[in-house]
């Protein structure tokens, strides 16, 4: 009997030259020859005959990967598998295998394990409730900050008052606030924090260089920020 496992992770990840060599192995060893496609951003598909190949790409940024496509059957089309990275937002890895089910079962764990440690650690606000929840977040403490500057202070107008005068106005700002950031910030969010890394040739300093970006510049605006609120609240 044949089975298929085939699933969508929205995952972000970071793939680099050892991710790339434990998965073209895991799946020459289970399956067979694996082909290896890439879609780079000058919209040429690039294919590489080996790993070293792939990993010995030059990956300029004008012709940076945006995809890569794994792929592996059997000599006698008994069993198939499929990996696919991708940088489109919630949808970053695609996986399918086919075959019997003690092979698939076993693969789908293997690959799972390798692709589950790709995970960057700004990975949790690509799962969309997580995202609308943070934003939503973000939008109440920005409109506490903004009424507490025109002097709506919890102390000194009551906890019971706030809720019932000033709440109600909060929730409808904050509700404006995701629609905007999803409308608008989603484009250079995902260029700070990336589903994508490829760390393949000039990808690994690009990758370097946003992450001092991001830990030196924007998570210090967000600690700054969030420390200066409290007091001006209360």
């Amino acid at each position: 009997m044949s089975v298929n496992y085939s699933e969508e992770l929205s995952q972000a990840f970071i793939v680099g030259p050892d991710e790339l060599k434990k998965l073209i192995e895991l799946l020459q060893k289970r399956i067979g020859e694996v082909t290896i496609r890439v879609d780079c951003i000058d919209k040429i598909e690039r294919k590489f005959s080996t790993v070293k190949e792939l990993i010995d790409y030059e990956n300029p940024k004008s012709k940076r990967i945006r995809r890569i496509h794994l792929s592996a059957r059997s000599d006698n089309y008994s069993k198939s598998a499929t990996i696919v990275f991708r940088g489109s937002f919630f949808m970053g890895v695609s996986i399918n295998v086919n075959g019997r089910e003690d092979v698939v079962s076993r693969l789908k764990e293997d690959i799972l394990d390798i692709v589950t440690g790709m995970r960057p650690w700004y990975d949790i606000v690509y799962n969309s409730k997580v995202s609308i929840t943070i934003s939503f977040i973000f939008g109440m403490i920005s409109m506490l900050w903004i009424l507490s500057a025109l002097g709506y202070k919890i102390g000194e107008i009551g906890l019971i008052n706030f809720l019932r005068d000033v709440m109600p106005i909060q929730l409808i700002a904050s509700i404006m606030f995701v629609v905007v950031w999803w409308f608008l910030l989603k484009k250079p969010y995902g260029y700070l924090f990336p589903q994508a890394s490829f760390l393949i040739g000039q990808g690994k300093s690009r990758f370097k260089t946003l992450e001092k970006v991001r830990w030196g510049v924007v998570i210090a605006f967000f600690v700054s920020f969030a420390a200066g609120l409290v007091p001006l609240i209360w």
